[in-house]
């Protein structure tokens, strides 16, 4: 049984042999690599040959000649391996031609001393009936042996040094075959000249086994791509060993238990004693066998083998970053940056299909900041086989594999960009782009796990690069337009069928003050709001309508507005706009030329009076020097004292009349109490205060506090911070409104350059001891329509921000979840505002 059962291992080694020679011949290119390994493979394939002719041999004789011939195989099999070893991986002989001289002289010299002095390799040969001969090796096996451990020295020093220098599949190729030789040779040494130097011969027949192990493994090497990381096969072979080793003491410490178990009951059969332990213990390792595994799999990675990154986690972070950019530099930038960090790739390079010519790529993203904005016409073999395709490439693949004309093209054209892995991105709609990857910082190739991992974020990445570019879109649009609008000189508003305001240039600030996109027309300067409505109404425009507008600081603006209605492509009405153009420099020319042509009306005006002035002047001047002659005369006194006034108020007369004529009067500016707006605000919201149990503190710095400003927008600004503060505590069961006014100094700025000097400003602080305000809604409390009410509009606090910066002021909020809210609003004081306002 002993000596069929090593027959079969011995004739099946010499199949294997003439296999692997096959398999590498058909697969792969016909380069000198590959003839050297078919040539070890035959020499190996007759060596075992040799080997189960000995142990099936009959006689002494015949033992004797088989092991002759086995020796003169294995004379040549060191400069065989040395020769394949030299040659791999590239068919570019890398080694010592002395050292193969060596060898194969070597190896002719104990072949010849073999047939010439048989006594000095065979000894004796002993034949034993129904197992192997054994046989008994004269000192010839010691030179070969010494020959051995040259070659093996030899080999492992050639594999080291190409595998400093290797990178990609040449480096896993070699580390493939560097450890197919340790192994394999360490143990054909063992079994086939280590042990019949110490006497050990039973195990010299199974040598071949071991060595074709290792023929396995090189060829495995040539003919495959995506080799299995060594770190792979270890991480295998230790989950293999860990969970064998687990579920045999798991066997037997549950056969033992329940054999025990049952001992204590002696009224249990023999029969069910034998096979009930048995059967336990095999449901035991059923429920457990897994997850040891799954356990044994998970403690190696993370402890012992370290892995890279986690594919799921990877996954994870590319689609959160697809989800939350919309920006396309934004989305590509981080993408790469987790890509290359997370792959280790040298370069990580985006280009996408250009818009303009589905042949061109351009580069939108490189961790080479130079490439960015390149644009390449080049490429279309590329495009087209990736359209065609859409699965990812890999360069070096292509490289290996046997190559048609048309991949050796697209080969060429990887390897001109740099792109170890090329990854298509497709959408339904087509190719959007590909990204490539470079050499990884390690060499190393890429694994089936990198291509796993890119295929799955591929088509999520497709989408969020085309919903990027697609936004980008739109916002140049809008940019295209908001320059469009706020290079106009006059000011553009546009409504939806329902009032809201949908756009809006810089020009209506200028004319109407701040106007909040999303507000309804009647938060607008009424003879606008009414314009708009006569035209959505009427749905006829209103064209070159003059009037006069009052801003919110007060001032008469004049203005000529024209609207017109809003359709959509199946002419249904979408809104309206109106075009408001500010005349005040229209009206100022004007002016210019009244008070021109008023200023040349005062001199024949002039003219015309100094015929009026001069006759009250005569009368004076007549009495003038008749007084010195006729002071004494009582009737002169009483006389000149009628006429003389009389005659000065008559030219005062004139002259009044003249100056009003030709001199305008001047603006005015009146001043507001801001405690009594304050104090009136909080007895409007005194009810509230009552039934949200609020108590109000209030301090001010005086019994009056002059600001200037318009007493109603105060108004609104006072009663929205209280009323949103009765709001923010209305979950509590007490709460404490407090306002503070102060004075202080601050900065007001005057247009949109400049600023004016440090003023005496009041600082309102309006705080309440609600529930605070997260961050998020700190940076956006101030923006139109955001709102954390169930019914709120949004707009409160906005109107607020606009009217408090309409007064020359500022307003910012102190809060933090869980703590006081407070609102600091800074204004001028009257007389200093008045003074900037003059400036």
């Amino acid at each position: 049984m002993e000596l069929a059962i090593t027959s079969g291992f011995l004739a099946a080694s010499a199949v294997s042999c003439v296999l692997l020679a096959a398999i590498v011949l058909i697969r792969s290119r016909r380069t000198a690599v590959h003839w050297a390994f078919i040539a070890l493979c035959a020499d190996l394939g007759l060596w075992t040959t040799a080997i189960l002719l000995v142990v099936r041999a009959d006689s002494v004789e015949a033992a004797h000649t088989y092991v002759n011939a086995c020796f003169w195989f294995a004379c040549f099999m060191p400069a065989a391996y040395y020769t394949f070893i030299s040659l791999f991986p590239r068919g570019k002989f890398d080694g010592s031609i002395v050292l193969l001289g060596i060898l194969a002289v070597s190896g002719t010299l104990l072949l010849l001393l073999s047939l010439t002095l048989e006594s000095q390799y065979v000894r004796e040969i002993t034949l034993t009936p129904g197992s192997a001969p054994k046989v008994r090796y004269g000192p010839l096996l010691s030179g070969f042996s010494a020959l051995c451990a040259l070659v093996f020295i030899s080999m492992h020093f050639n594999l080291y040094r190409k595998l400093r220098r290797s990178a990609g599949i040449e480096r896993r190729q070699i580390q493939h075959v560097f450890l197919g030789i340790l192994t394999a040779t360490l143990t054909g040494v063992l079994t086939n000249v280590v042990g019949p130097l110490v006497g050990v011969y039973d195990m010299e027949p199974y040598g071949p086994v071991f060595i074709v192990a290792m023929m396995g493994f090189f060829a495995y090497a040539m003919v495959r791509y995506h080799l299995l990381d060594i770190l792979t096969i270890l991480s295998r072979t230790a989950v293999f060993a860990i969970s064998s080793g687990t579920v045999a003491l798991v066997f037997i410490s549950s056969v033992t238990f329940v054999q025990w178990a049952l001992s204590v009951f002696p009224v249990v059969s023999e029969d069910l004693r034998t096979v009930l332990p048995t059967v336990i213990a095999a449901l035991v390792i059923v429920l457990i066998l897994e997850p040891i595994r799954e356990r044994a799999q998970l403690i190696l990675n993370r402890v012992v083998m370290r892995r890279r990154y986690d594919l799921n986690q990877f996954l994870a972070r590319v689609g959160k970053t697809a989800a939350e950019c919309v920006k396309l530099d934004e989305l590509l930038d981080r993408v790469s940056r987790d890509i290359q960090s997370t792959i280790g790739a040298s370069v990580v390079r985006v280009m996408l299909v250009d818009e303009k010519d589905p042949n061109s790529l351009v580069t939108e993203h490189s961790t080479k900041p130079e490439e960015k904005g390149t644009v390449t016409h080049e490429y279309s073999a590329l495009i087209e086989h990736i359209r065609a395709s859409g699965e990812a490439l890999l360069l070096e693949k292509l490289v290996h594999d046997r190559a048609s004309e048309q991949m050796a093209q697209v080969a060429e054209m990887l390897a001109e960009l740099d792109a170890y892995l090329c990854v298509p991105l497709v959408r339904t709609s087509g190719l959007v782009g590909i990204v490539n990857c470079g050499q990884k910082y390690s060499r190393d190739i890429y694994t089936n796990e990198d291509v796993t991992a890119f295929t799955a974020l591929s088509s999520p990445l497709a989408t969020a690069v085309e919903n990027a570019r697609l936004y980008r879109k739109l916002d140049e649009a809008n940019q295209h337009r908001a320059r469009i609008l706020g290079s106009m000189r006059g000011g553009v508003i546009a409504v939806d069928t329902d009032g809201k305001i949908t756009t809006v240039n810089y020009g209506v600030s200028e004319i109407l003050g701040p106007v909040e996109l999303g507000a309804h027309i009647s938060q607008l300067n009424p003879q606008v709001a009414n314009i708009l409505e006569q035209t959505l109404t009427t749905r006829r425009p209103v064209l070159d309508y003059e009037t006069l507008i009052v801003r919110p600081d007060e001032e008469r603006v004049p203005v000529v507005m024209s609207s017109s209605i809003l359709t959509t492509g199946e002419d249904e009405l979408s809104g309206a706009m109106v075009v408001i153009y500010d005349l005040t420099q229209v009206k100022r020319l004007e002016q210019n030329v009244q008070r021109a042509h008023r200023l040349s009306s005062v001199g024949t005006l002039a003219a015309g009076m100094a015929h009026e002035i001069k006759n009250p002047l005569v009368s004076i001047k007549t009495f003038s020097q008749l007084l010195p002659l006729r002071y004494d005369d009582p009737d002169f006194r009483a006389t000149f004292t009628d006429i003389v006034p009389h005659e000065v108020e008559r030219i005062d007369s004139i002259v009044t009349r003249l100056l009003h004529f030709a001199r305008p009067k001047p603006a005015t500016f009146a001043p507001q109490d801001l405690r009594a707006i304050i104090e009136e605000v909080l007895v409007l919201v005194e009810n509230q205060l009552r039934k949200g149990n609020i108590t109000v503190e209030t301090d001010f710095p005086g019994p009056r506090v002059n600001i200037y400003g318009d007493e109603q927008q105060l108004h609104q600004v006072f009663l929205n911070l209280v009323l949103n503060a009765v709001d923010a505590m209305r979950e509590k069961r007490r709460g404490m409104l407090r306002v503070r006014v102060d004075y202080e100094r601050m900065q007001v700025r005057r247009g949109a350059k400049g600023s004016a000097p440090e003023i005496d400003c009041v600082k309102i602080r309006v705080t309440d001891t609600g529930c605070g305000m997260s961050s998020e809604s700190l940076e956006r409390i101030f923006t139109p329509f955001y709102t954390t009410k169930d019914e709120g509009t949004g707009l409160g606090l906005s109107v607020v921000h606009g009217i408090v910066q309409e007064h020359g002021g500022t307003i910012y909020v102190e809060s933090a979840p869980g703590q006081e809210t407070t609102f600091v609003i800074t204004l001028p004081i009257a007389h200093r505002l008045s003074e900037q306002k003059g400036a």
